[in-house]
């Protein structure tokens, strides 16, 4: 069941080490004033830590904020609990792109409830997410070694889906990246 909503929610997909969140941030950084443009804070049940800007919950608070509908999209990885807070749809409704970092389990969910779903999958060949992975240091090499084997596995296609390759300067993705945002603030307006 899609949902009626007038604006475009972008979600940003790939493998850890990708640079979602640097992409992310250059948008925000530049798009800070515009008012057609949110960008999502998530939700995960972890502390804060480098890298990476979200609102920190332990799994109970997780968990009931879930029963309360108070996400509009949440999943497990990684043995955390990551979760879209459900105010996205208040934008959306207004025809607003609303930015989010998600999951690329999460898409056959998003695709149902968002009929103006973007998936913008960003992705680096496996040395540099290798290599990125180790300098964040967040995670064992076993951890590591285990992402990197289910970044492999997975592959975004379909419709609606935009491919950005983040190997290179992270300026030339995320001018990429930024093009495509204010192109969709044009349309959702």
């Amino acid at each position: 069941m899609s949902m009626e909503l007038f604006g475009r929610l972008v979600l940003v997909v790939g493998p850890s080490g990708a640079g979602k969140d640097t992409l992310i941030d250059y948008g925000r950084d530049r798009l800070r004033t515009d008012p057609r443009v949110h960008f999502v804070r998530r939700i995960i049940s972890r502390p804060t830590g480098p890298g990476e800007d979200h609102e920190p919950v332990d799994t109970d608070e997780f968990d009931r904020r879930a029963h309360e509908g108070g996400f509009s999209l949440h999943w497990q990885a990684h043995g955390l609990s990551y979760g879209i807070p459900s105010e996205i749809d208040e934008w959306l409704e207004r025809g607003d792109v609303v930015v989010a970092n998600g999951s690329r389990a999460i898409l056959p969910d998003a695709r149902r409830k968002y009929r103006q779903l973007l998936v913008v999958n960003v992705t680096a060949p496996m040395d540099v997410l290798a290599l990125r992975l180790v300098e964040r240091g967040r995670e064992n090499l076993e951890s590591i070694r285990q992402r990197l084997l289910r970044s492999e596995q997975q592959s975004i296609e379909g419709d609606h889906v935009l491919h950005i390759d983040n190997s290179g300067p992270p300026e030339i993705a995320g001018e990429r990246f930024l093009a495509l945002l204010l192109e969709h603030a044009e349309v959702a307006n």
